[in-house]
Formats: C-alpha cells, sequence, structure tokens
C-alpha cells in the first residue's frame, strides 16, 4: 500500500511510490489550477480596464449631448451597454444618455427600446426627478407601466441602442406608447396686452408700440383669446381662435369713450419650425379674421391675420406660449367710425391687435 505525502518544512514530498501516470496527472491539477488563477486575475483586470474606457467614452458623449450632436452621443454611447464587460452601473449610464438623445431626436423606438434594457437590468430603475427632464422622467415611467414585469425579465438585451425594425414583436400596447406625438387636437388659452391702429388719436403718427391706449382712453388695454386647433404634422397646423379685449382708443370718437370692446374670431394656417422634441419652437400664423363690436358708428370688420410667437415645452402634453398677432379690419370706418384719408400708412385700414400674449397650449390627444 503507498504511503501518503510526507510534509517537510514548506515542502511537500511526494513519495516514490507513487505511479508515474498519478504524478502526471497531479502536475496537470496543478498547472489548471494555477491557470484558473491566472484567467481570472487577466478577466477582472480586462473588465477594469473596459469600465475605465467606457467613463471617459461616455464623458464625451454627455458633452456631445450638450452641444447638441444627439446622433454622437447615441453613438458613443452604444459602445458601453453590456453590463457583464462594463459594469450595470455604467450600462445603465450608457442606456440613459441613449434614451435622452432618441428623444430629443424624436426616435422614440430607440428610447424605448433603450429604457426596457435599463429596466431588466435594474427592474427598480427610476429616473431621478431633480437631475432628469420631466420629460424623460414621464417617458421612463410609461414604459414601466406598459411594460410587464414578465416581459421585462424575458427581454433580450439590445446593446447597439439602434431601432428595433419588426414591429410584430413589440405589443398593440407598446406600439401605442410610441408612436408619433406630432399629430392631434390641441387646445390653447391665454390673454395680454391689447392694442389699436388705426386714425385714432394721432392719426398720422400712431403705430402698434406708441402705447398711447396706456394714457388715452377708456379702461385697460387687455386681451384674453382661445383656440382649438388640429396639428396636421409635424409643422403644419390648423386653427379656430377667438379673440376678444378693451382697446381704449378704438371708442375715441364718442363723447364718452365707453364702447371700446372688439370680438374677433381667426381661421389661421400655423408652421412651426424645429422637431416637436425641441424644447423651443418658433411659429408663425396667416389667416384671416372677422371683428365685430361697437354700440353706433361701427359696422362688420374683416381682413388678414399675421402673427407669430414661441412655444416652450413643459412637458409631453403641456407647453407655455409667447406671441403677438395683428388682426387687419377693412373698411376703414368699421371698427372705429372713422375714415381720415392723411392717417398716414394706416390710412386705409385699421388693425385690432395682440401686442404680447402669454398662455398655455395642451395636446388634447390624437392617433
Amino acid at each position: 500500500m503507498p504511503h501518503p505525502p510526507v510534509a517537510t518544512g514548506r515542502h511537500c514530498i511526494v513519495p516514490s511510490t507513487l505511479t508515474r501516470p498519478t504524478r502526471v496527472l497531479l502536475l496537470v491539477g496543478l498547472v489548471a489550477t494555477i491557470g484558473l488563477l491566472r484567467t481570472g486575475s487577466a478577466s477582472a483586470q480586462v473588465q477594469a480596464d473596459t469600465t475605465a474606457a467606457c467613463a471617459d467614452r461616455l464623458d464625451a458623449a454627455e458633452q456631445a449631448y450638450r452641444n447638441r450632436n444627439f446622433g454622437t452621443a447615441v453613438s458613443r454611447a452604444s459602445q458601453c451597454t453590456d453590463p457583464e464587460s462594463v459594469g450595470e452601473a455604467t450600462a445603465l449610464r450608457a442606456y440613459r444618455l441613449i434614451t435622452l438623445a432618441s428623444l430629443r431626436q424624436g426616435a422614440l423606438v430607440q428610447a424605448r427600446t433603450a429604457v426596457e434594457n435599463m429596466l431588466q437590468i435594474d427592474p427598480a430603475y427610476t429616473a431621478d426627478p431633480v437631475s432628469d427632464p420631466p420629460s424623460y422622467d414621464l417617458f421612463v415611467s410609461m414604459v414601466r407601466e406598459d411594460v410587464s414585469p414578465d416581459a421585462t425579465a424575458k427581454a433580450e438585451p439590445d446593446t447597439t441602442g439602434t431601432e428595433r425594425d419588426d414591429a410584430e414583436t413589440r405589443s398593440p400596447s407598446a406600439s401605442r406608447a410610441v408612436a408619433p406625438s406630432h399629430r392631434g387636437v390641441f387646445l390653447k388659452f391665454g390673454g395680454g396686452i391689447s392694442d389699436y391702429t388705426g386714425d385714432y388719436p394721432a392719426q398720422n403718427v400712431g403705430h402698434p408700440l406708441d402705447f398711447q391706449e396706456f394714457i388715452t382712453g377708456s379702461g385697460v388695454p387687455f386681451m384674453a383669446s382661445v383656440e382649438l386647433g388640429y396639428q396636421v404634422s409635424p409643422g403644419w397646423a390648423v386653427v379656430a381662435g377667438f379673440q376678444f379685449g378693451n382697446y381704449p382708443i378704438v371708442g375715441y370718437k364718442k363723447p364718452t369713450i365707453n364702447d371700446s370692446y372688439r370680438y374677433t374670431p381667426q381661421l389661421l394656417v400655423r408652421y412651426t419650425f424645429r422637431a416637436p422634441d425641441r424644447t423651443v419652437r418658433p411659429y408663425l400664423d396667416l389667416g384671416g379674421n372677422v371683428t365685430v363690436g361697437g354700440e353706433r358708428f361701427t359696422s362688420t370688420g374683416a381682413g388678414p391675420s399675421v402673427g407669430g410667437g414661441l412655444d416652450l415645452a413643459l412637458g409631453q402634453t403641456t407647453s407655455f406660449y409667447i406671441e403677438s398677432r395683428f388682426n387687419i379690419t377693412v373698411p376703414d370706418g368699421a371698427i372705429d367710425a372713422a375714415e381720415f384719408a392723411d392717417a398716414g400708412f394706416w390710412g386705409p385700414f385699421d388693425s385690432v391687435n395682440q401686442l404680447l400674449g402669454v398662455g398655455l397650449r395642451l395636446r388634447l390627444g390624437g392617433p
């Protein structure tokens, strides 16, 4: 019967009674153990190096995002989305950047895919309401509500950050969640400063920015407006609006200035210059109006309407607007009962204007 190895100090002496094949097996096992230890150490070092490289890459992606280079931000962040090679924290940071940049590009399918992958890595993931934009917080919440826990657990990771082209792989509810949101009905309401420009009171020197309404006439120059519109495309919308207000100087002809309210229905076409995902969107209006009001001497006036403003997004369905609009009326004496041939540029017509208006725009729904 062979004797066991005898330990002497720090060394182990293998008795010569072991057979040659046994000694070979022991040597192979020792070499394999050392190799596994070195491989594990090397893998850990590779992961550490990859994570460090991704930290720099994501810093560059964030800088590209701040510079509005959204495509570059997505491309760089997409290289750091594998949680096994870069770690979960780094992958979540990369997917967050992909989602933010995709939302700014209007790539809602790509943004949704990134959020689904984030929820697969961390099912309890939520946006930071302090540091993350409200639109990102809302989008993450919508995807979380729409994707069941079972579906999230079974979702396959997508490390490219690209869109899923096969629409059949998404459920009907998911398709609704990422459908383009530029079409639909909207409501606007607000108020501001009114302005009448025409024959009164200075006749040939009056203009929209003379602010005579604040010192002459009856009451305070104010206006209120409401609009119901339909967004046909990201750029174009048709709008039915109604504006009413007090235009103090418009009743100047009467002995007592107490008839200065006018009412102006409008039909407009609106063009917005920037994509729906942008925070600030300028727009122009062009259309027509009919203006009525006045106790005596007046009649119905009509003419073109032109205006413009800025739409400032507050969330997915709400925005704040600042705008001005000019409603020209003919014949000349319709709204102020005055026709002065020497009234300069404004001699042939008058206008009731929204000199400065502010308010809210609400998206009510769409396809």
